[in-house]
């Protein structure tokens, strides 16, 4: 396994320790307060610009996330942002047209790219994060995550079937796997049909400390997986606890749980996007390191809530945005 420095932290600190240059963000356009808070916080320093408006197939209260969008896309034209810079697009688009978008973005930008998943549906950025590290021409690529201030009660409904994400359902010589590795969140949808599935060992990757009100939310989802995994010789360092913001730590779980990619592995990223993106990565570098694929599994929802969250968090009088180095000057840090 490679040993690697992956720097990450707070996006004004981390930006201040890279070379200057003409960034280029792509980011979400949504309902939620935080999906303009790196935006804002970068905008003297961004070049080329794409926000992906991506709508609900069914929305709900129409009229209101009309206005909503409305407001939000205010709030971006204060900061330099202008109608040509949005893309609109159905949650469900074809993966043909997302990587369309993708290319399109990335022949615009200088090779210098922050990647804003706070509010892009995991449907969306996993593709797009593949379809960025793996472009030679993008030499850095700076992945950023806007915490929330509070979440709603009810994240998001009617759900799709359990399935793989695009571009994440590679041709294996196994059809079983060794592990299954569970992102621990709120809702634990359709994962009974993957518990079926034949997997010698089932993993979970906890956020710690999660904090009230999420802690009662993570319990009551790991209980009500743990009630469909009999005779799976569940123990207690199956359960994997990893800082909720810490990716670097993330990824090395990954790389342990399976030893250093030797277990073939599938990942069910229903937890935090933080961690989602750690298990992005590796799906990634298990690929590049010559090794069996991971499928990566998830229930899309189809509606997200109006409310799916609340404001911004805040660290030392600023917006709380992490960020994470994932490829800089051409060279991956997130490497078997």
């Amino acid at each position: 396994m490679a040993e690697n420095f992956r720097p990450w932290g707070q996006l004004n600190w981390l930006m201040g320790k890279l070379p200057a240059a003409n960034w280029s963000f792509l980011g979400t356009l949504g309902t939620e307060d935080r999906c303009t808070a790196a935006y804002l916080q970068l905008a003297p320093t961004v070049g080329p610009k794409r926000l992906l408006k991506i709508l609900d197939p069914h929305i709900a209260e129409a009229a209101l996330f009309h206005q909503r969008f409305e407001e939000i896309q205010a709030t971006f034209e204060g900061g330099g942002a202008g109608a040509e810079d949005i893309v609109e697009a159905n949650l469900l688009q074809n993966i043909d047209r997302i990587a369309e978008i993708s290319e399109a973005f990335r022949n615009e930008s200088d090779g210098k790219i922050v990647l804003d998943i706070s509010s892009m549906p995991k449907r969306w950025f996993f593709p797009i994060m593949r379809f960025l590290s793996q472009d030679p021409e993008v030499r850095d690529l700076i992945v950023c995550y806007s915490v929330a201030g509070k979440y709603g009660d009810q994240l998001s409904s009617d759900p799709l079937p359990l399935g793989p994400l695009p571009t994440f359902d590679q041709p294996r010589a196994e059809a079983n796997y060794d592990d299954l590795v569970v992102g621990v969140g709120f809702a634990p949808l359709g994962l009974k049909d993957l518990f079926e599935a034949d997997i010698e060992k089932i993993r979970y990757l906890f956020p710690f400390p999660p904090g009230p009100p999420n802690y009662f939310r993570n319990w009551e989802f790991l209980r009500s997986l743990e009630s469909e995994v009999e005779n799976r010789n569940l123990r207690t360092e199956d359960r994997w606890q990893v800082h909720t913001f810490d990716v670097p730590d993330a990824f090395e779980a990954l790389c342990r749980v399976t030893n250093g990619g030797d277990r073939t592995c599938a990942l069910a990223p229903l937890g935090p996007k933080t961690h989602s993106l750690a298990m992005c990565l590796f799906a990634l570098a298990l690929e590049r390191a010559g090794r069996q694929p991971a499928h990566v599994y998830y229930t899309q929802p189809r509606r997200y809530a109006l409310d799916y969250s609340v404001g911004t968090a805040s660290y030392d009088g600023a917006p709380d945005i992490k960020a994470y180095c994932v490829k800089l000057d051409g060279r991956h840090l997130y490497e078997l």
